[in-house]
């Protein structure tokens, strides 16, 4: 039988309220070949609605509320105090090295269904024709 134990909320050490929900129709394409931590763009948050700027291109999103709420938790190494806690409740062969924490609920999200817009420089703006 394998446990898990799960801190609520109130009693991680994780807290962390800067974390949004983002959900985008298609996909996106880069060129490098390792894409964590991989800056796309810029976001802008204003009331229920974001705007995400890549390149020349901007994409608006709008907040909606979830179905059902969504739990973000994070996994790390039990120190030796909460494993004597953990002996006392559970007996020892479903006892595990690993807790996790709860990071964050969200209740919300922003949904980006649009297809982008073209940003065009304010010069170029009403030309018909670009060249001679």
């Amino acid at each position: 039988m394998v446990c898990a134990v799960i801190y609520s909320l109130k009693e991680s050490k994780q807290n962390n309220s800067n974390i949004v929900l983002l959900e985008f129709q298609g996909n996106f394409q880069s060129n490098e070949t390792q894409v964590n931590n991989l800056k796309m763009g810029d976001i802008s948050f204003n009331n229920d609605k974001a705007t995400l700027m890549i390149g020349h291109h901007r994409v608006e999103g709008k907040k909606v509320k979830l179905l059902k709420p969504f739990a973000i938790i994070r996994k790390r190494e039990k120190n030796q105090e909460q494993e004597e806690q953990d002996k006392m409740i559970m007996d020892e062969s479903s006892s595990s090295s690993v807790i996790y924490d709860t990071v964050i609920i969200l209740r919300e999200k922003y949904v980006f269904s649009h297809r982008p817009g073209l940003l065009v420089q304010e010069s170029l703006r009403g030309l018909t024709r670009i060249g001679g």
